[in-house]
């Protein structure tokens, strides 16, 4: 599966959980940085999150690649980072990984400074 198609698999699976469990969810198609899907909460609470999604392909371990504009901290209390594991199986829910970018931010930096 090429890259792209991979990305493409992770963020519509991503959107398909959120608008599951009542987000509102739209796409940014690469136009704005750091962020791969914005959602709102479709209750009353009207609340805003960005996503970062990181895809990796079907693989007996799964290896996310995070660049250097991943590790950068967070620039507000609702940025998350989700990340996919594909399935070898088509059709099959991926494992899903959704952490907050600051601890992706402070594991990258640890991991750095080892």
């Amino acid at each position: 599966m090429d890259t792209k198609m991979t990305k493409s698999a992770g963020e519509h699976w991503v959107c398909s959980v959120l608008a599951s469990a009542g987000w509102g969810t739209a796409l940014t198609r690469d136009g704005l940085e750091r962020t791969d899907i914005l959602a709102v909460r479709a209750d009353g609470s009207r609340r805003m999150i960005e996503v970062q999604v990181k895809t990796a392909s079907p693989m007996p371990r799964p290896n996310w690649r995070c660049g250097t504009k991943t590790q950068l901290p967070s620039l507000s209390d609702r940025e998350w980072f989700v990340f996919v594991a594909l399935d070898r199986t088509p059709g099959q829910a991926p494992a899903s990984y959704v952490l907050p970018r600051d601890h992706v931010w402070a594991a990258a930096w640890m991991e750095h400074q080892a």
